[in-house]
């Protein structure tokens, strides 16, 4: 192993350790980097992570899941972020927890979290032979700020990164049936993988995806049609058109609403109708962030030849982050199974550069204003700092996405297969 590469992990190693120190000191000093640690709507530590445990509590108790908990007197968890995810989560993940206290299950949870890490590490480790790029490759892995904010929240996000990792890795490894259950079992348990499905058409895996269609249908709607008042729950939390721009959220859309709220209020304005729909500059605007990276991941998955898988898996990995109407800060962990292949395949110094923005925390701390309420952060910020709020984290996922989209993976893969050796045991 090269120094330069030892360095790199030590270093990743020590900062994982700071993440892991900060989750447990009470005062959590790490918190101030981040809009979710300082503003939290659920109050507090693990409390996305409480909003599963409810959840099981009301399975168990036989009532509709996605009540809210902070409306409830009757919780058991000391606070939580309201559910909304499917009901299977609840039904499993939920009901196993309250096999324990909710605060000892928090701690069981982010122990399976780093658990996870672990197997990803180790993952990435037997796709290549190289101990210099291992290195590089468990850093990536290991000192991802974003990372600190899932295991602080108590979320599952992680788990869906380390599935689309490992469908990645086993499509690649030619191990089809491996890669179609990792896939099935990321879609029943949060729906964001819902994502590759083109990537899948491409590939005429036409019955990988109707079986997880029947599994979404098997999972999801005998629950509905037993209670029926839950559906209109869900639909309006995951589904609903209306958009706060908190300040966590840090995604395409939301800053295009900050960009309209502070610079062009009017643009709502309804200026014409398309049969039954409105038209706006807004709604024209949203169409747009959301339409283009759709129709260059489609473009390039469909007509650009001769086709590469993970070309077209990094790009429906990043359209997640245009095409959602709320993106948390921890959301973008999706990004690290994407990063890992692309540097074990390229050896791309800018793919560095990126990662570090992408890893490193917003310049919130600069601007924040402790003690506000999120929701009135219109009241307390200029618009430069909701821009920059806003906007930072989105810096590195346009600049890969338009790396990835204008070719320069195909040309750096290139350069490395005129190499003797790429230090790879499979081909990325």
């Amino acid at each position: 192993m090269k120094s330069g590469a030892r360095v790199i992990l030590l270093v990743a190693i020590a900062v994982h350790v700071v993440f892991l120190a900060s989750l447990i000191d009470p005062g959590h000093f790490l918190n101030p980097l981040f809009p979710e640690g300082m503003h939290n709507l659920g109050e507090g530590q693990g409390s996305d992570f409480y909003a599963f445990y409810q959840a099981g509590r009301y399975v168990l108790d036989n009532e509709n899941i996605y009540t809210r908990p902070m409306d409830d007197p009757d919780r058991v968890v000391p606070y939580a972020y309201f559910y909304r995810y499917l009901p299977f989560v609840a039904y499993t993940v939920g009901v196993a927890a309250n096999a324990v206290e909710p605060k000892v299950a928090y701690w069981i949870w982010v122990a399976l979290i780093e658990l996870v890490l672990g197997f990803c590490i180790w993952g990435t480790r037997r796709i290549t032979r190289d101990s210099s790029l291992f290195a590089c490759l468990a850093a990536m892995w290991l000192m991802y700020t974003p990372f600190y904010m899932e295991q602080y929240m108590g979320q599952l996000t992680f788990a869906m990164a380390a599935m689309s990792f490992a469908f990645a890795v086993m499509h690649m490894r030619g191990r089809a049936l491996a890669a179609d259950c990792w896939w099935w079992a990321s879609v029943v348990i949060k729906h964001l993988t819902v994502l590759y499905v083109p990537l899948l058409l491409r590939l005429k895996k036409y019955r990988t995806i109707a079986i997880a269609v029947l599994l979404l249908l098997v999972t999801t709607i005998p629950y509905f049609l037993l209670r029926a008042h839950g559906t209109g729950q869900f639909t309006h939390d995951n589904f609903s058109l209306n958009l706060n721009p908190y300040a966590g959220n840090m995604g395409a859309v939301a800053f295009f609403m900050v960009l309209k709220e502070r610079f062009f209020p009017l643009a709502s304005q309804v200026f014409g109708h398309l049969g039954p729909i409105k038209l706006s500059i807004t709604r024209l605007g949203v169409a747009l962030i959301m339409g283009v990276p759709v129709l260059t991941s489609l473009w390039v998955t469909f007509r650009r030849k001769p086709f590469d898988f993970l070309e077209s898996f990094a790009l429906w990995t990043m359209v997640y982050f245009f095409v959602f109407r709320e993106v948390w800060e921890y959301h973008y962990v999706l990004l690290l199974p994407v990063f890992v292949l692309l540097y074990a395949r390229t050896r791309a110094r800018v793919l560095w550069f990126v990662y570090a923005l992408a890893a490193a925390p917003t310049l919130f701390v600069l601007y924040d204003v402790p003690g506000s309420d999120p929701r009135e952060a219109w009241h307390v910020w200029s618009a430069l700092e909701h821009v920059v709020n806003h906007g930072f984290k989105l810096i590195p996922v346009v600049w890969l996405f338009v790396w990835v989209a204008a070719g320069y993976l195909r040309r750096h893969t290139k350069l490395m297969e005129s190499r003797m050796d790429t230090g790879l045991d499979l081909v990325i």
